[in-house]
């Protein structure tokens, strides 16, 4: 099931992405699981700087933010090829996400941005898995 608690498997295809001009502060794998397939990749990020991976088989890219100040909280957003993808529950453009899980599965939908008091009801696009690794000298 897409936007269900689907069975976590290790990613078929990893990238690994850092910035040869600074130290990396934390790893995050991150995955999506669509009707049109699955995608994956591996982050190496810096702490207060905004770190994206595309994936491409599904037309997609993530986003991800963690504060130095608070590293146990993501700021997550994800965005696609397809103007009305993606948003999180509430129709919200981004989401929080604790990185202390061992595996954070988050349903993303597609539809409309929530506008003022409207309630929104988006369709199922798929889930989003993340899990972090943060380097121990670093926090």
């Amino acid at each position: 099931m897409i936007c269900g608690l689907p069975q976590f498997r290790r990613f078929s295809r990893r990238f690994l992405l850092s910035s040869s001009a600074l130290a990396a502060d934390y790893d995050v794998e991150v995955g999506a699981e669509t009707g049109a397939g699955k995608d994956a990749g591996v982050l190496r990020c810096v702490f207060d700087r905004l770190c994206a991976v595309p994936l491409p088989a599904l037309g997609l890219k993530a986003s991800i933010y963690v504060s130095r100040k608070e590293p146990g909280l993501a700021d997550v957003s994800l965005y696609g090829d397809d103007p009305s993808c993606c948003y999180f529950t509430e129709a919200s453009d981004s989401i929080d996400v604790d990185s202390a899980k061992p595996v954070s599965r988050v349903p993303f939908f597609r539809g409309a941005r929530a506008r003022g008091g409207l309630f929104i009801q988006n369709e199922c696009a798929g889930t989003l898995f993340l899990r972090f690794r943060f380097l121990r000298d670093k926090i």
